[in-house]
């Protein structure tokens, strides 16, 4: 990979990464009966975290947290993987 970083300027190059909570599939009915204070239950528990995605590929897993500045801004902190030591 450090051969790759001397043929390819890596830092301009952009990607768009996106986080995702989980997922649930819902008829057109029923998403447009839900209302302010409706619940969404999606497919994943709390304690698995959120995928953190390159286009359809997930990268990493992360858990949702705050930048503790006065914006309070949402954050993902990167979790280890799986079996690292």
């Amino acid at each position: 990979m450090d051969a790759l970083n001397h043929l390819i300027d890596t830092d301009a190059i952009q990607v768009e990464v996106t986080v995702r909570l989980g997922r649930t599939r819902q008829t057109v009915a029923q998403l447009s009966a839900l209302r302010p204070d409706d619940i969404l239950l999606l497919d994943q528990s709390i304690d698995e975290g959120v995928e953190i995605c390159v286009g359809d590929k997930v990268i990493a897993r992360g858990e949702l947290t705050a930048d503790g500045t006065a914006e309070d801004r949402l954050c993902v902190r990167i979790l280890p993987a799986p079996g690292a030591a």
